[in-house]
């Protein structure tokens, strides 16, 4: 029998692919997709055991409860016992699951005389097309609701300089509360190519303290512009700020360039 090693990998990564995404889906854990597809394609390797007569010992229950638990491991990143021998536990009951799946619609396949199929076709196809769909289709889904939850806290803000004004979209950044100790104003984050044509020395500058959850902490250099005007439905609200520089993009897709504190709306 010919067997194609690449095809039985892709395979068995979609398969790995798809009972991780309903292991986090059973027990509500939002992880990246980055790990899940690692996971995945680690585990699809554990197919070459079955073709290979010299590590047929690895295809012992005890090993497959390992891999199973290895894999849980690098995908969802938890140090808590308890959660990764319960996702294992998922994790191996929707494996049986499918698994049983197969093997029904495959002695369905066979067993002609007793049951209706339609000749030629694959289920195994199948089955791996609706398990990317659904992978796809679901994060799709997610991506366009989270973004959409997104724009619903993004503003258009009007910088009014000395000489100039900037509009840029502004995230409200709900966990924000950076205010300049000084003048007590609250502080707007802006990227720094924002003012890319504008000569900020004659601007006094301003130094404002931040702390980050992960313990880092620091200054950033900072202006007073005339005021801002933030867009809030039909209306402007008129504001006195002080406009902090960002180094850095604010957001990896460019859809604000502007982060608003809770002192400012």
């Amino acid at each position: 029998m010919v067997v194609y090693l690449d095809i039985m990998i892709l395979e068995n990564f979609i398969v790995n692919l798809f009972i991780l995404f309903l292991t986090s889906q059973t027990l509500k854990v939002n992880n990246k997709i980055l790990y899940l597809l690692i996971s995945s394609f680690l585990g699809s390797l554990y197919v070459v055991v079955l073709i290979i007569p010299s590590l047929a010992i690895f295809n012992k229950l005890i090993f497959k409860i390992l891999i199973a638990f290895i894999l849980i491991l690098i995908a969802f990143r938890k140090r808590d016992l308890i959660f990764n021998i319960k996702a294992t536990g998922v994790y191996i009951v929707y494996s049986m699951i499918i698994a049983g799946i197969c093997v029904f619609l495959e002695c369905n396949k066979m067993n002609s005389q007793t049951y209706l199929f339609i000749e030629n076709f694959s289920y195994k196809k199948l089955m791996i097309s609706m398990m990317t769909i659904y992978i796809i289709g679901n994060k799709l889904i997610w991506y366009i609701k989270d973004r959409k939850d997104i724009s619903s806290f993004i503003y258009d803000v009007d910088i009014i300089l000395q000489q100039d004004h900037r509009r840029v979209k502004a995230f409200l950044d709900t966990g924000n509360e950076l205010r300049e100790p000084a003048t007590n104003l609250p502080v707007l984050v802006v990227e720094k190519d924002v003012f890319s044509n504008v000569n900020l020395d004659t601007y006094d500058k301003f130094y404002i303290p931040y702390r980050v959850v992960n313990g880092n902490f620091g200054n950033l250099e900072g202006f007073r512009p005339n005021y801002i005007d933030v867009h809030v439905g039909d209306k402007k609200e008129k504001k006195e700020v002080i406009i902090a520089l960002s180094e850095g993009k604010l957001s990896g897709i460019k859809d604000y360039r502007a982060l608003l504190s809770r002192g400012i709306i």
